[in-house]
């Protein structure tokens, strides 16, 4: 939740994931951000996970764990949560299920 890390996850979002997710998190190839819907899991392990190990087989999102340090992923996964709720104008359809934190616990 540091200003710093949250910046820092902002820049590496800017560099690499807005090719897919959007400047805004809304979405494109890739799901909206900003919505409570999550493909494989909200919450900061989840995400974590996601941007360490890749979306769905075949589907698209790449492992970054290769490119990026895990503090890097830690901060970019905090920045991503700081997207929910900004509902931004054209923001693509919800996709997955409404996060309930107690899923966190068994890291789906």
């Amino acid at each position: 939740t540091d200003a710093a890390d949250i910046k820092a996850g902002q820049n590496i979002f800017q560099t690499n994931c807005v090719a897919c997710h959007m400047a805004d998190g809304g979405g494109g190839i890739g799901p909206n951000l900003t919505d409570e819907n999550w493909v494989l899991g909200g919450g900061i392990k989840n995400v974590f996970k996601t941007v360490s190990e890749g979306g769905r087989s075949g589907k698209g999102m790449i492992a970054w764990k290769a490119q990026l340090r895990p503090s890097d992923m830690q901060n970019l996964a905090s920045y991503i949560l700081t997207l929910q709720g900004t509902n931004p104008p054209n923001g693509k359809e919800p996709q997955g299920e409404i996060y309930e934190p107690t899923e966190e616990i068994g890291m789906r």
